[in-house]
């Protein structure tokens, strides 16, 4: 009731204001990992802990996501708070709150200068789109923010997520008849704070090319000054009407969830740890048979050696972290944390062994069906694995249905989500029910 009393007043005030062109509300309720937080509404999930037993826990999660988005002759902007409830025993259970947004002025149509913590999608190169995932990664984005530092405040079960402050600005020049050629380019900056507190930035740029109907290109550079840089590079055709077609080539490809979790050895237990490498290459395709409502979509992502960038960490006596240098480190190579002893010796704190020769790969069918106008069917499946080791295997279905409320009351989607791992188990690893009511409300004042 709050939130809807607080957007009718800036409803009523934009209005007032004669300045708005278009504002758009929309509201998703429940819990679905891909969209809305990190865990399903239920999911019975089975883990290993540091004995090797396996432990099944029964994870309940409900969230909400209200987004509000204002668009002018010069003025964009984005404000989305995120809420979650959570029983999953790890340091973020409990109440989780995320606040983001941005704001995008344009004082000429070539020029844009933007403040926020997170961008979202404005400045998605589109051929560094994934079809099948419907997602562009961060790596196809010329401005993002955090790369990844964001932080975390917990408190007696409550957490705050911070991630960090980024600027920038950005060209858009266009020429043709129909402005169908195209060349945006953009450079900014995030800051955020470290382990010790202190301020630290990084530095993004990229640029983005291409002919409407025909091609696009596009490239992006994150980080750029560090250690751990990061870059990406892309093309696509869209000279076909419903088809996607998109390369990409990635540098320390570090920053998504769409490579395997694999089990790391360590000297004091087996963790769970994302995949990392640094050279990939992506390929996607999708086509859209318009005429019966049907979709075909395929992602693969594949990383080329079994190298990565890795971090060696240096601690005082008192277990505090002092130091941390990155570094390229070749699978199967021990990755040693080291602890000052009494005598200012390095001693090895801990090591993580890696599998020689594995190399992280991803691939994601999605079958779309509309069923009538109202109702829509689709089937995910994911494949994980590590290539030369195949204990690293994970296959994920999703199949789910959507259904639109009469009266433009919403949408409500729900599935069942099976992730499946051969050697561990038994061969499931989890069993979830994803839920999320979805409302939206746009208003264009400029018709």
């Amino acid at each position: 009731m709050k939130k809807a009393v607080f957007s009718l007043f800036l409803l009523i005030s934009l209005l007032q204001t004669g300045f708005a062109q278009k504002i758009s509300i929309k509201n998703v309720f429940g819990a679905n990992s891909d969209e809305l937080g990190d865990y399903d509404l239920y999911s019975l999930t089975n883990e290993t802990d540091e004995t090797g037993t396996t432990v099944t826990k029964n994870i309940f999660s409900i969230g909400d996501r209200f987004q509000f988005d204002y668009s002018s002759k010069n003025l964009d902007g984005r404000f989305r708070l995120d809420l979650q409830y959570n029983n999953s025993g790890t340091d973020n259970s409990g109440f989780v709150m995320a606040p983001t947004g941005f704001i995008l002025f344009r004082p000429v149509k070539q020029l844009s200068f933007v403040l926020g913590n997170d961008f979202f999608k404005t400045f998605a190169i589109k051929s560094a789109y994934l079809a099948a995932a419907d997602d562009t990664t961060k790596y196809g984005r010329l401005l993002i923010n955090s790369l990844g530092n964001t932080n975390s405040f917990s408190s007696d079960g409550f957490t705050f997520v911070d991630q960090g402050f980024a600027g920038g600005i950005s060209t858009n020049f266009v020429w043709g008849k129909d402005e169908q050629i195209y060349l945006n380019a953009a450079f900014g900056s995030t800051i955020f704070t470290d382990y010790n507190q202190s301020i630290e930035y990084s530095l993004d740029t990229g640029a983005n090319f291409g002919i409407k109907k025909l091609f696009d290109t596009g490239f992006t550079a994150h980080n750029f000054l560090s250690s751990d840089r990061k870059f990406g590079a892309f093309a696509g055709l869209n000279s076909v009407p419903n088809l996607i077609l998109n390369t990409s080539f990635y540098y320390n490809f570090t920053l998504s969830d769409y490579l395997p979790e694999a089990r790391v050895n360590r000297s004091d237990g087996d963790e769970f740890k994302k995949q990392k490498t640094l050279y990939a290459l992506g390929l996607t395709a999708g086509y859209l048979f318009k005429d019966i409502g049907f979709g075909l979509y395929g992602d693969v992502i594949s990383g080329l050696n079994d190298e990565y960038i890795g971090e060696i960490k240096y601690y005082d006596n008192d277990d505090n972290l002092i130091d941390s240098v990155t570094s390229v480190i070749k699978r199967g190579t021990t990755v040693v944390k080291y602890k000052y002893n009494s005598s200012d010796v390095l001693k090895a704190k801990r090591t993580d062994e890696y599998t020689a020769g594995a190399i992280p790969f991803y691939s994601q069918l999605r079958f779309t069906y509309d069923i009538s106008d109202i109702l829509n069917a689709a089937l995910n499946i994911k494949f994980r694995t590590m290539i030369n080791d195949i204990s690293q295997t994970w296959l994920t279905f999703y199949p789910r249905f959507t259904i639109e409320l009469p009266k433009k009351c919403g949408e409500i989607s729900s599935g069942i989500r099976i992730d499946l791992n051969l050697t561990r188990y038994n061969g499931v690893s989890s069993f979830s029910v994803p839920l999320t009511y979805t409302y939206k409300f746009k208003k264009d004042f400029s018709k």
